[in-house]
């Protein structure tokens, strides 16, 4: 697209010119705009996108979204490393990982963040699902959780299938899925499994996942592409320390008598030498 757009900037209309820069400046974050947001953020009508759109050749805006998502997706660190001419510098890093975890945050509308606390706790199950980069979240994620609720499950497990796991899945109960790219099919099946089983999801993913995450309760977008080779994760990790912490919170003295067990428990085997 990128290619397509420079290659007839300096004939394109005013108008078509103005969507043109919105869309070069979106780069990797374009498929989690509308159209219509589209065409607001550059000022101009709708028309005037399609226009470009189709001069592009693209069939519509949709058909550009699609191809833009199937380029994000595929994320291969070897892809990265033969665009990449020069080394990057930590300065430029972290005015990167600074903005994704900004524009992350603050584009969350705080009744999608509301709704995911009470799914989580309220569950008297949770599971939590990551695969590959994903996984380390899920961890992470879990980690936090198990402290304050007393059935919080990690999967995949090593070496495990999911079936078992995910058999016993009932309405009540609560996946919390780490979908980011490069993600392996069977987390939309997974995904799907869960709510026709009636468990309540809330998905963190990226820009780059289509329309499987509207079938989660509460879906996440956190901008993680890096600043070079690899993806960033900034954005997400604080995020799930927020939603992990209010669910804490959310618990009250549930929350705090699993905590003060778990602490009698780190005496009795003298989990902490210094």
């Amino acid at each position: 697209m990128d290619q397509a757009i420079r290659a007839q900037y300096e004939r394109l209309p005013a108008g078509e010119r103005k969507i043109a820069d919105v869309l070069l400046d979106l780069g990797d974050e374009l498929p989690a705009y509308s159209a219509t947001e589209l065409a607001e953020r550059a000022g101009v009508s709708k028309a005037t996108a399609t226009r470009l759109v189709r001069r592009l050749g693209y069939a519509d805006y949709q058909d550009l979204r699609q191809q833009a998502r199937a380029g994000m997706a595929s994320g291969s660190p070897l892809a990265e490393l033969r665009e990449t001419a020069m080394p990057g510098n930590l300065g430029r890093h972290l005015e990167h990982d600074l903005a994704c975890l900004t524009l992350t945050l603050k584009g969350i509308p705080p009744e999608h963040a509301e709704r995911a606390v009470a799914v989580l706790a309220k569950a008297p199950r949770l599971f939590v699902v990551g695969f590959r980069n994903s996984h380390a979240l899920a961890l992470y994620a879990r980690e936090l959780l198990v402290q304050v609720k007393p059935d919080v499950r990690l999967l995949p497990l090593p070496g495990q299938t999911l079936a078992e796991d995910l058999s016993t899945l009932s309405a009540g109960d609560a996946v919390l899925m780490l979908g980011f790219r490069r993600r392996p099919p069977v987390l939309a099946k997974i995904l799907r499994v869960a709510r026709t089983a009636g468990a309540d999801v809330v998905l963190l993913t990226d820009p780059s996942l289509g329309d499987v995450a509207d079938e989660a309760t509460v879906t996440f977008r956190c901008l993680s592409r890096g600043a070079s080779l690899f993806d960033s994760y900034v954005a997400p990790l604080s995020l799930l320390n927020h939603l992990c912490a209010e669910v804490a919170l959310a618990l009250g003295e549930t929350a705090q008598a699993k905590l003060r067990r778990s602490e009698q428990l780190h005496d009795v085997f003298g989990d902490f030498g210094f």
